[in-house]
């Protein structure tokens, strides 16, 4: 169903000059940004989720990470 809209929609727009599929173009990326809401982040949830994560890992490894890393002072 969607691809035979679709299809008929470029049916329409095939025959167009350049300059209008460009402003067509343009029109559609507005609607979609002005219709794209984007959810904010709850820092404090992500803290939440990601506590304890590393709660599993083994003590020695853990020791060898730290272990591992440099200092450049």
């Amino acid at each position: 169903m969607d691809n035979t809209i679709v299809n008929r929609y470029m049916k329409l727009i095939e025959p167009l000059a350049i300059n209008l599929k460009l402003e067509l173009l343009s029109r559609l990326s507005d609607s979609l940004k002005n219709n794209f809401v984007k959810q904010p982040e709850d820092k404090e949830e992500l803290l939440e989720e990601f506590a304890g994560s590393w709660s599993d890992v083994e003590d020695d490894l853990l020791k060898d990470i730290y272990n591992s890393r440099s200092s450049s002072c």
